[in-house]
């Protein structure tokens, strides 16, 4: 593992840590979310696929089911579909905004943190929508961490107006202060040059 380890907190009985996963995101989510399991959170994850086609790990038999099975009503497990062929129609947002609404409305677990993991407007989606609620969202940026150094630069990204490197700083920041647009713009610069 590259980085620093994930910072993991008690929370209240009542309240929910909500992680939210984007097709491949859904690895790097599954031992941050056991380790708040085993530390006794509750744990809402909210995992997003294209279709059902692309899913991985839900079966019983698989990571996903093992864990449901281990750790019972702790843990609820939302799928979300782009195409709506499993679970909710929509991205990771749709759930999740529903569940800041609700709790707006004092209904549901309170959300005591969001973690996110997946392509970068997803979590740039994520920590936008959480804003406003005031809700903790922490957005891991693993995905852009090459040598683990620091050295070559290509997870160099802006955090709260300062320059961080995900490989070393991170890769867990605070969502609401990534610079999403600078990092986005960056991946799609690097896409162009690649074709050329």
């Amino acid at each position: 593992p590259l980085g620093r380890p994930s910072d993991l907190e008690r929370y209240p009985d009542d309240t929910t840590v909500v992680f939210t996963a984007g097709g491949l995101g859904l690895p790097p989510v599954y031992p941050i979310m056991r380790e708040h399991l085993r530390l006794g959170n509750h744990v809402t994850l909210i995992s997003g696929f294209r279709s059902a086609d692309l899913m991985f790990w839900d079966g019983p038999d698989e990571r996903i089911g093992r864990i449901k099975a281990a750790f019972g009503d702790q843990l609820d497990v939302i799928y979300a579909t782009n195409d709506g062929s499993v679970g909710v129609q929509g991205f990771v947002t749709t759930p999740l905004e529903a569940m800041l609404k609700a709790n707006q409305a004092g209904q549901g677990r309170p959300i005591a943190e969001v973690v996110t993991i997946g392509p970068p407007m997803m979590m740039r989606a994520v920590s936008e929508l959480t804003k406003p609620y005031q809700v903790p969202t922490v957005a891991s940026l693993n995905s852009i961490m090459v040598d683990a150094t620091g050295m070559c630069g290509a997870c160099r990204v802006s955090v709260g107006g300062k320059t961080r490197f995900v490989c070393v700083d991170g890769p867990e920041f605070d969502g609401h202060q990534v610079d999403f647009k600078q990092l986005i713009d960056k991946g799609l610069k690097a896409q162009l040059q690649l074709q050329n």
